[in-house]
């Protein structure tokens, strides 16, 4: 049986596959300067420089919150959304690039923090088969290898809540009031970092810190690509 980390590199390596059968058959376009290349090419990549943030504030069951860049940042926006809804996994390759250079600052509040494992947001399963990958799940499992801690799927969600983003505001904290996960493990005490791809309203974040707390967990850093 395989592993989380070996699932996610097998199911890594059949996508990037798939994106050379594509790429050979329907040639792409840099969404920025239109020219035949890749998602974003070499050079607008370089021009590009994203809008950073940093620590924000907290929330609701939430002792800290970070992200590296705004989502109003159009090249941000259509990678993510290129990403979690068109599952294209060379948009989360020219994300990580960008991100990694933005991680020594995050790095540094895990260990002021004494944070001891990433946990991602879980999906619902239903939303995991249509999507055919975890986005937090990939992003945790990038971030527990730059910063050499554990990821540990300490959440599981039990309801499914469909698309967050066809979702209006008050629509969000409504389906949240109800909270979808369920703590598992042993968490008196634990200081976890816990990962998403985008903070939009915060319900979903704030629902999944409330049920880490609520299980014993001392502290919830919350970390985001993006927050709105």
């Amino acid at each position: 049986m395989l592993e989380s980390g070996e699932t996610l590199d097998a199911m890594q390596l059949l996508q990037q596959a798939t994106n050379l059968i594509l790429d050979a058959v329907f040639p792409r376009h840099c969404f920025w300067c239109k020219e035949e290349s890749a998602l974003l090419c070499e050079r607008c990549f370089s021009l590009w420089t994203p809008r950073s943030t940093g620590a924000i504030g907290a929330g609701k069951g939430v002792d800290l919150r970070i992200a590296s860049f705004a989502y109003a940042d159009p090249v941000v926006n259509q990678l993510i959304r290129q990403w979690k809804y068109h599952f294209d996994m060379q948009a989360w390759e020219i994300l990580q690039r960008k991100l990694v250079p933005h991680w020594p600052v995050l790095k540094e509040l895990v260990h002021g923090h004494r944070l001891e494992a990433v946990v991602p947001v879980s999906l619902h399963y239903i939303r995991h088969a249509e999507r055919g990958f975890d986005q937090a799940e990939i992003l945790a499992d990038a971030l527990a290898e730059y910063l050499q801690m554990p990821m540990s799927h300490y959440l599981k969600r039990n309801r499914e809540t469909g698309k967050q983003a066809d979702r209006s505001t008050d629509h969000r904290k409504e389906e949240m009031q109800k909270t979808p996960f369920v703590a598992q493990g042993y968490l008196e005490g634990a200081r976890l970092l816990l990962v998403d791809d985008v903070w939009t309203t915060g319900a979903t974040m704030q629902a999944a810190a409330v049920a880490l707390k609520t299980a014993g967990a001392e502290k919830v850093v919350c970390y985001t690509i993006a927050h709105r």
